[in-house]
């Protein structure tokens, strides 16, 4: 049984690899540094509002044999114009998306060894990653991931139970709280907490392989054999999900616990150095090499999905709106063009930014802009275009889904006001 759980696991793993990385190690420990236990609840919510979105992924992908991609071109309107944007968006964060996280990569592996600056990592991380997607694609990106993601949830947790929070402290996961100064993290969070609404289509994706791969695929109607690849991709994503929460709120009351007043040592370069502290000054000078080699891989496995999802993206949403880039040879040239293209761009950007946590904070505001558009899409999509009743997501998700539309529209509308009018 264990076996074949763990055969069935993957999307959702790449989920989790997506989502604990930069938005886990950057923005959730700034959190419990700058404010203490108040900003936990927002950990809660952000995956509670955004669950809707995410579980759309698979559910189209499981009901309909489709991706959501797929769907958006069926959108009303001029043909395509959802793709278009989704293509505008696909560019613009994959380029910064990809800087964002792999400069956090390099920052960790410098810091751990001292051997090369963060930039010198970082370009060599791309080289790396690029080389092994070419390899081994989607094979290599779903075993790799889990073995990594298992890794990195055994290590949390056992530098996370020495700072395990009283229950008063833990009381703010259900009492929203918005501190002083705190409007910028708490869009940031929004915008990237577990990750961007964008992973929801990479998982449409991910579904459709790695069912076709485990001989589950079904694309004939049978709804009996849809339910059953939709029960397989729900349960997990789900995993993938729950894992990225819990990690997410270890970080926030790691950073509470033993990082408060240092909030300021977690905005710059040296980041990594400053956050394993809360995990040495507990368990001794030994901890920091395991703190290093769990970021090294959460952030590691999130380059590697980051690369590999909004290529993807990019080369499916051209094959959607063109016949012509439909053929498998026209996929992989495409994808391969991306991959180069946003490889270099990124490599570009990281060299002239320079501090990681700078480009993580602006690439989640970027994700946030994005996120009631394509949030919107995902459900105009789920309620339209699943003809089984069965197959559909359950009202109160819908009704969920809606409200956390609106909360990223709220978000975005609150965090423009404060950093262009204010």
């Amino acid at each position: 049984m264990i076996k074949s759980f763990w055969q069935h696991l993957g999307p959702g793993i790449l989920l989790a690899a997506t989502s604990v990385g930069a938005s886990h190690l950057v923005l959730s420990p700034q959190a419990g540094a700058l404010f203490g236990y108040q900003l936990l609840w927002l950990i809660l919510a952000s995956h509670l509002f955004k669950y809707p979105a995410f579980e759309f992924g698979p559910r189209y992908a499981a009901a309909t044999g489709k991706s959501l991609l797929a769907g958006y071109l069926r959108v009303p309107g001029p043909r395509g114009w959802a793709l278009y944007l989704f293509l505008l968006s696909t560019v613009l964060q994959g380029i910064g998306v990809l800087a964002g996280v792999v400069s956090v990569s390099g920052c960790v592996l410098s810091s751990w060894t001292g051997a090369l600056s963060t930039e010198w990592f970082s370009l060599i991380l791309i080289g790396v990653v690029v080389s092994l997607l070419f390899a081994g694609g989607f094979s290599w990106l779903d075993n790799i991931n889990k073995v990594m993601i298992a890794i990195l949830a055994l290590a949390t947790l056992v530098a996370f139970i020495p700072v395990c929070p009283s229950p008063a402290n833990l009381a703010h996961l259900f009492i929203p709280v918005l501190p002083a100064g705190s409007i910028v993290l708490v869009a940031a969070i929004l915008g990237w907490m577990p990750t961007g609404i964008d992973v929801s289509i990479w998982h449409s994706f991910w579904t459709l392989e790695k069912l076709k791969r485990l001989g589950e695929f079904h694309n004939d109607g049978d709804l009996q054999g849809c339910r059953r690849q939709l029960g397989i991709s729900l349960v997990d994503m789900r995993v993938g999900y729950l894992l990225s929460l819990l990690t997410g709120i270890m970080f926030v009351c790691m950073g509470a616990a033993q990082l408060t007043g240092r909030g300021a040592d977690l905005k710059g370069i040296q980041f990594a150095e400053a956050l394993s502290s809360a995990y040495t000054s507990i368990m001794g000078r030994w901890m920091f090499h395991v703190f290093m080699l769990t970021a090294f891989f959460a952030m590691f496995s999130t380059t590697y999905t980051v690369i590999d999802g909004f290529s993807r993206s990019f080369s499916e949403a051209l094959a959607t709106l063109r016949a012509g880039l439909a053929t498998r040879k026209m996929r992989r040239l495409t994808y391969t063009g991306f991959v180069i293209c946003s490889s270099l761009l990124a490599s570009g950007t990281i060299l002239l930014v320079g501090n990681p946590v700078t480009l993580v904070t602006t690439v989640a505001l970027i994700s946030l802009a994005a996120a009631p558009v394509l949030y919107g899409l995902n459900l105009y999509c789920v309620h339209k275009h699943i003809e089984q009743p069965a197959l559909r997501p359950a009202r109160i998700t819908v009704v969920v889904g809606w409200l956390g539309s609106a909360l990223m529209l709220l978000a975005l509308g609150v965090t423009v006001y404060v950093k262009l009018v204010r």
